[in-house]
């Protein structure tokens, strides 16, 4: 099913379908996001599920207009983890309309300063 087509979406506009849309993420790219990175794409599942699912309590998030890198477009999209800590992951629609992971770090001091700019929260030292 041609979702995007369909509702007359842009295909690079970051979306989520209800009974559909699901996050998944490489099982090989895990560990090496790991390793680099120190954070687990499994903890990026439950993170976006509270952006893209708001039910419940809700979190500090941006999401950034998409971007084509490597054939696809992506979207980066900042927030707060368990930890009061600003991350950054970086994600790409599939066709079949999930959510794939891509990346998961540690927002830097310059991108934590700039979702403080957008959201107003600021981690504490």
């Amino acid at each position: 099913m041609d979702i995007p087509r369909k509702m007359r979406i842009p295909e690079w506009e970051f979306r989520v379908v209800f009974g559909r849309t699901k996050i998944e993420y490489d099982q090989d790219k895990e560990y090496s996001n790991r390793e680099k990175h120190t954070y687990s794409l499994e903890s990026t599942v439950s993170l976006l599920k509270r952006i893209v699912f708001p039910f419940g309590e809700t979190v500090p998030h941006v999401t950034s207009d998409g971007f084509l890198e490597e054939g696809e477009v992506r979207h980066m999209h900042m927030s707060v983890d368990d930890c009061g800590k600003v991350v950054l992951m970086v994600t790409t629609m599939r066709p079949d309309e999930s959510i794939r992971v891509i990346s998961f770090r540690r927002a830097s001091s310059s991108e934590r300063e700039q979702f403080f700019q957008i959201t107003g929260y600021r981690e504490e030292a």
